[in-house]
């Protein structure tokens, strides 16, 4: 614990050091081919270190064992064996309609909810302990509950990452609208806005470009909790795959499906950024 402390205060002071000595200025713009550049240096970095820890012929060569770390090789080797014997696509399909199932049903509550809570205080009132459930419930607890209400079942996963996504995203939306200034209600009233005109053309007009922006985060949320979701008395799945991997020894599988994991909330998330970029266009002036 010690070696670890002292790595991640390593770590702070040397980029502490480097900000300070190159003099950056805070939130300068850079060139959108600078941003990329850096980002690829980071993961080309990550990629060497990789390379470097488990490179070796043979396994006592190598820096870490196969069983805890395998090499980018032995990762992308896994590849054709997921995709011909455990049906790859096919187990990534069915995760990514758990998750956007349970995320789309969330979301059909939690806006229209949080929209009201921040706009009629009673609503807030009654309703302010899901808000409280997501910050201090940890949501593991709602795997037995969810087992236990609806058994082993497809339905038992899309409620759990109902859930998940619901506690998180509630509280995300509320705030938004609550921080939208009194002073456009109060313009809109002296016009003759009635209640039900300042919450559908005031308040969530100004807010939406942001709960959009909560939408997309939350999603990420979902991808999140999927693994756990089924990893529990599931057959198939990302997360059984990774689970199989891991009580086979097959590491370089659990890599790899680690590695669509984050290609998969990469894609979709991009598709969240330009479709965002699409719905609110005077965000990019």
């Amino acid at each position: 614990m010690t070696k670890f402390l002292a790595a991640i205060l390593s770590l702070v002071g040397l980029l502490t050091a480097i900000i300070l000595v190159a003099r950056w200025q805070v939130r300068k713009s850079l060139p959108k081919s600078t941003e990329l550049l850096l980002t690829a240096g980071f993961l080309a970095l990550l990629l060497a270190g990789w390379t470097f820890a488990t490179y070796g012929a043979r396994l006592e060569d190598r820096m870490v064992a196969p069983l805890i770390l395998p090499s980018p090789w032995e990762v992308l080797q896994a590849f054709p064996k997921l995709h011909t014997e455990q049906a790859l696509v096919r187990n990534a399909v069915t995760s990514i309609g758990r998750v956007t199932l349970g995320f789309s049903f969330a979301a059909l509550l939690a806006v229209p909810l949080g929209l009201y809570m921040a706009s009629f205080t009673r609503v807030a009132a009654f309703f302010r302990p899901l808000v409280l459930i997501g910050g201090y419930v940890p949501l593991v607890v709602f795997i037995p509950l969810t087992i236990g209400w609806l058994g082993a079942s497809e339905s038992q996963k899309i409620v759990f990452l109902f859930i998940a996504c619901f506690v998180v995203l509630l509280p995300m939306v509320f705030k938004t609208v609550a921080d939208v200034p009194s002073a456009y209600l109060d313009v809109a009233r002296t016009k003759g806005a009635t209640q039900w005109q300042q919450v559908t053309r005031v308040l969530f007009p100004i807010a939406r470009a942001d709960i959009w922006d909560h939408l997309r985060a939350v999603y990420g949320v979902g991808w999140g909790w999927i693994i756990m979701a089924e990893v529990v008395n599931a057959e198939n799945g990302l997360g059984h795959m990774m689970d199989m991997g891991e009580r086979r020894g097959h590491m370089d599988s659990y890599f790899a499906i680690v590695v669509v994991i984050i290609c998969i909330a990469v894609i979709c998330d991009q598709i969240w950024k330009y479709t965002g970029q699409w719905l609110f266009p005077y965000r990019n002036r």
